[in-house]
């Protein structure tokens, strides 16, 4: 096991575009010019407010038992389902990561929500879930650079609550990180601050990045879905 990694990252680095939201938003396409500029807006009102940081540790020798579709990580076991399984089981590595954007966006979205500005609420509350999956992205991607030179690939991410893993194998997850950047989890397992985000990526000379297995998967409302298929980070 490694130590844990961990990444502070501010908003701007991001470089995120009002164009990220417009799946969230409803828009298959580009969003409208008068939706762009009050996403524009409202990321510019709310490029303080976040607290990004993530981090993850990776273990050695993962077990994987098919029956019941298993893994296992030092002395905590998932039942991590079928299609998950099959995405990792070559693992002869396994990175347990956590992500949030903080709680500052919330506030922002929340203040909005009760005033004058609920349209600036919800674009809040959408671009929130847009910047932790970017800042995710960015950790995986240092993540994967770091294998590169060692000859190891990475497999997507994958977290609990989707591809049939269920959610409260979280409380599991966290059990199993030394440092969860200040993210508690409710009863139900349901982080917060709630745009956050925690998981498990695959490393190894046998997997591969595959970026997202939506036709193979039931869950039809999964944040993933609204996602363009883009290159492997590998």
């Amino acid at each position: 096991m490694s130590t844990f990694t961990q990444f502070n990252i501010p908003c701007r680095e991001l470089a995120v575009e009002p164009q990220a939201a417009a799946p969230m938003l409803g828009y298959e396409g580009d969003l409208p010019d008068d939706i762009t500029e009050m996403v524009r807006e409202v990321m510019d009102e709310t490029v303080d407010c976040y607290d990004i940081r993530g981090g993850y540790l990776i273990f050695d020798n993962p077990d994987f038992d098919k029956d019941g579709y298993k893994l296992t990580v030092g002395e905590t076991t998932f039942q991590i389902g079928k299609i998950i399984f099959q995405q990792l089981k070559r693992s002869s590595q396994i990175a347990a990561f956590v992500c949030t954007a903080g709680v500052g966006i919330e506030q922002y979205s929340r203040a909005m929500l009760a005033g004058n500005e609920p349209l600036k609420g919800f674009i809040a509350d959408i671009l929130g879930g847009v910047v932790v999956e970017a800042a995710i992205d960015k950790i995986q991607q240092e993540l994967s650079n770091d294998m590169k030179p060692k000859g190891l690939n990475i497999t997507n991410r994958y977290s609990p609550g989707y591809c049939g893993w269920q959610t409260g194998e979280q409380h599991k997850l966290f059990a199993i990180l030394p440092d969860t950047l200040g993210i508690q989890l409710t009863e139900s397992a349901l982080m917060q601050p709630v745009k956050s985000v925690s998981g498990i990526v695959g490393i190894g000379a046998n997997v591969k990045f595959n970026p997202y297995t939506c036709r193979i998967c039931e869950a039809t409302q999964c944040v993933y879905r609204f996602k363009k298929h883009t290159e492997p980070v590998n």
